[in-house]
């Protein structure tokens, strides 16, 4: 069972290039070139009561993964999960099997994705995404090694954000009046 631990940093747009070339340069990786990702994530009636989290991930490259995030009890800065994870051949016969389940309730969200590939072995995992909502850096790592990244980067000052881009959403729909429940781009 993995323990998933990570913070999200919201970037400005107007210094994403600079953000790609210090990571880079101090991780000795290079950025991929993006892909679309389209999460369904599966809630019950009352989300509030709910432990666990499921959902599926439709990847640009035809793979498709089901993925259940559970809550720990703990607090902490950082946002961390129970992760757990399988390939899945058909995304529409699950979907359909979540009702069932008792998650009645689906939203789903978009957003293009840009994964570092580092050269050698690292414990510290860096992923670039652009949301509707604007762009954010999701750090994944220890909590001493997702500290030392964001120094090393001088995102000191970036507001962290340890919590899940539905919970983001929500706030930014609030922000900006606006009232569809998926996040998706051209909406």
């Amino acid at each position: 069972m993995k323990i998933e631990t990570e913070i999200k940093l919201a970037i400005e747009e107007s210094s994403i290039k600079d953000v790609i070339a210090r990571i880079e340069q101090e991780f000795d990786c290079k950025k991929s070139d993006p892909f679309l990702q389209t999460t369904h994530q599966f809630f019950f009636e009352d989300h509030t009561k709910q432990k666990a989290f499921p959902r599926i991930r439709n990847e640009e490259n035809g793979s498709i993964t089901l993925t259940v995030k559970a809550k720990l009890k703990e607090t902490s800065e950082f946002f961390k999960r129970i992760e757990l994870e399988t390939t899945i051949t058909n995304a529409e016969k699950v979907i359909d099997m979540m009702p069932f389940f008792g998650f009645p309730k689906k939203i789903s969200w978009e957003k293009k994705r840009h994964s570092f590939l580092m050269n050698g072995d690292t414990d510290v995992c860096f992923f670039l995404d652009e949301t509707p909502m604007g762009w954010f850096l999701e750090i994944e790592a220890e909590e001493s090694k997702i500290e030392e990244a964001i120094t090393k980067l001088g995102l000191q000052e970036a507001q962290r954000i340890n919590g899940a881009y539905l919970g983001l959403w929500e706030k930014y729909k609030k922000e900006h009046n606006i009232s569809r429940d998926n996040m998706m781009f051209g909406a």
